[in-house]
This record gives structure tokens, sequence and C-alpha cells, in this order.
């Protein structure tokens, strides 16, 4: 379902068409004022230099996250591994009973 609906971001309006809800749609709005609020803090800067400076910082915490989690899920993997090859191991050790 694509809604129509009116957002305003640095005091600019936008027509915006999404397949999200209201609300969903509300909270990436704040997020996206809140992420330029906070790159603007204590600086003077136009709006297209804040929001070049915003989107590299998004960026940066994006990529970040995305390594964490693949390290996460290489150290899961591992530990999946052992825990398999321990339940092996523990099997071949107790098939004589």
């Amino acid at each position: 379902m694509n809604s129509n609906m009116n957002i305003k971001i640095l005091g600019r309006e936008y027509n915006l068409r999404s397949q999200e809800s209201a609300e969903q749609t509300g909270r990436v709005v704040s997020f996206v004022e809140e992420r330029l609020a906070e790159t603007a803090a204590g600086r003077s800067v136009d709006t297209r230099d804040l929001t070049v400076l915003t989107l590299l910082n998004l960026a940066g915490q994006y990529l970040q996250l995305l390594e964490q989690q693949k390290q996460n899920g290489e150290q899961h993997g591992d530990r999946l591994q052992q825990l398999v090859e321990q339940l092996e191991s523990e099997l071949v050790d107790n098939s004589g009973c």
C-alpha cells in the first residue's frame, strides 16, 4: 500500500510516497532531523554541506555496524562449529555404551 505524505526536513517540505506506515515514516524523519542537528551543533554550515557531512557520518556508522555484524556472525559460526564437533566427539565416545 503506497501512501503519500508531506514531510518537512530543514524547513523544506517534501511530498513522499512510501509503503511504510505514517508512524514509521515519522520515526525516520525524526532520526534524520536528529542526525542533522547533531552534525550542525556548534557549526555554521550551509544546508548542502550539512547534508553531505551527515550522510558521511551515517554511512560510516552503517559500515561499522555491517562489519560488527559480519564479525559477530563469524564468531557465532565458529562457536556453533565447536559445539557440533564437541557433540560429535561425545557421540563417538559414548557409542560403545
